[in-house]
């Protein structure tokens, strides 16, 4: 509007500079043409005809004059497009939250209708079938949070009116739904990618996940584990050697992740947030006409967190956030090697896998950032290849992630948050007092 205004005057100015200089020359011109004392036989070549007329009443612009206002225009539209994008990442960064926002209601109304939290799933790559009410010709029900294989994205479905998904109960229709609600659209468009996953070939990502914090460490048997040691938070911030190993202990709290019961199992599995992991396995696998099997096995796994169980406080308690996926594999592919992230690869369908919770015993980080997950000597960390997962939380917001604590509320939680801050906020019981201006 501004460039339309200043263009328009300049055109005026224009028009009326060469209209009063056309007046003033015609006007010369006809004088001399009519002068007694001249005589009209003295001067016949300066009067008037239809063609001097004409040409009186035209005007343009010069070369110089274009390229000022060319110039002025490219001026503006530099300092136009900032704001413009500024404005656009505000509108998007709004959507995210109302989209965490819904989340967190959803939660709610399941722990009103559950009386517990939903779990984060069993492990990764679930099969839909062994975690139903039936066998494969006749499932019948959807297990609950109690015995669910899958995670917390599919729990919640029928509290945010998705119950026709929550219906589907085939592995390849459920795993290639979209649902629109689990991406953010900073990142990237609702989207599935290829996949080499059970119930393949593509599968419905997600860019949100729930938060495990590192906490106690697991007891492993014939250990001389006492139920009250801690891991070091300084193995794994700052990020150096060794961080990732401790980070994929806290994670997977050193399970041999197969389904089937192991004599080397840990006797204590640590889970000290408030999506947890679900603690049955199974033992059989869904056949034609029979369930699954599942069995709990020969340790002490947790049961769904219920409201009481959050002694840190709701208000105080992350529950679910934005993760990290690097900028340049907002399709899931690692572009070293083209193969499909193992951290981003089944989404909102997958169990207890990256896919659909990380680690608050890392910094958050940004998708833009160029530095630390572009170091060859910690790339794979932040990729997903197959052996190594990715655990951090992140965001395409500029500054800070959202995310959505257990009262509902929803949060904006800076890539500097004090480390420390941030892995409390993961615990619901580790009865650390956090001021909500540290983040």
């Amino acid at each position: 509007m501004l460039i339309m205004l200043i263009s328009r005057k300049i055109v005026a100015h224009k028009k009326n500079s060469l209209r009063s200089l056309g007046r003033d020359n015609c006007s010369s011109i006809s004088h001399m043409s009519s002068n007694p004392v001249l005589g009209s036989s003295s001067i016949p070549s300066l009067a008037p005809n239809r063609r001097d007329s004409h040409r009186c009443g035209m005007f343009g612009f010069t070369l110089v004059e274009l390229l000022v206002v060319i110039a002025i225009i490219g001026v503006l539209v530099a300092l136009l497009l900032p704001a413009v994008q500024a404005a656009r990442e505000a509108a998007r960064r709004t959507t995210c939250v109302n989209k965490l926002k819904q989340i967190g209601i959803a939660v709610q109304n399941h722990i009103d209708s559950q009386e517990v939290f939903p779990t984060g799933g069993s492990r990764f790559n679930p099969e839909l079938r062994n975690y139903v009410t039936g066998g494969e010709n006749n499932p019948g029900k959807p297990n609950g949070p109690e015995k669910q294989g899958l995670g917390w994205a599919y729990q919640i479905l029928s509290y945010l009116e998705q119950n026709a998904v929550r219906g589907i109960l085939s592995q390849i229709d459920i795993q290639e739904t979209i649902v629109p609600l689990y991406f953010c659209p900073s990142r990237r468009a609702p989207l599935k990618v290829e996949t080499i996953v059970i119930g393949g070939p593509v599968a419905a990502l997600c860019d949100y996940a729930a938060a495990h914090p590192l906490s106690l460490q697991c007891g492993l048997d014939g250990s001389s584990y006492d139920g009250s040691t801690m891991y070091d938070i300084t193995k794994t911030h700052p990020y150096g050697p060794g961080s990732h190993e401790v980070a994929r202990s806290a994670f997977w709290c050193d399970e041999i992740p197969d389904d089937v019961p192991h004599p080397n199992r840990p006797k204590t599995l640590v889970y000290d947030g408030t999506i947890v992991r679900m603690a049955w396995r199974v033992l059989k696998p869904a056949e034609p006409n029979k369930p699954a099997e599942l069995i709990r096995g020969n340790f002490h796994g947790p049961s769904p967190v219920k409201p009481a169980h959050v002694s840190d406080g709701m208000s105080n308690t992350l529950l679910i956030g934005e993760k990290y996926v690097r900028f340049d594999m907002t399709d899931s592919v690692i572009p070293s090697d083209g193969l499909t992230s193992a951290s981003d690869d089944r989404g909102w369908t997958d169990g207890w896998d990256p896919d659909t919770v990380r680690f608050t015993g890392y910094q958050p980080i940004s998708d833009s950032d160029t530095g630390f997950c572009f170091d060859p000597a910690f790339e794979t960390y932040c990729v997903g290849s197959l052996d190594n997962s990715v655990y951090w939380f992140g965001s395409s917001h500029p500054g800070a992630i959202n995310a959505v604590f257990a009262d509902g509320s929803v949060h904006s939680m800076s890539y500097d948050v004090d480390i420390l801050v941030f892995n409390a906020l993961g615990t619901r019981n580790g009865e650390e007092i956090v001021d909500h201006e540290a983040y």
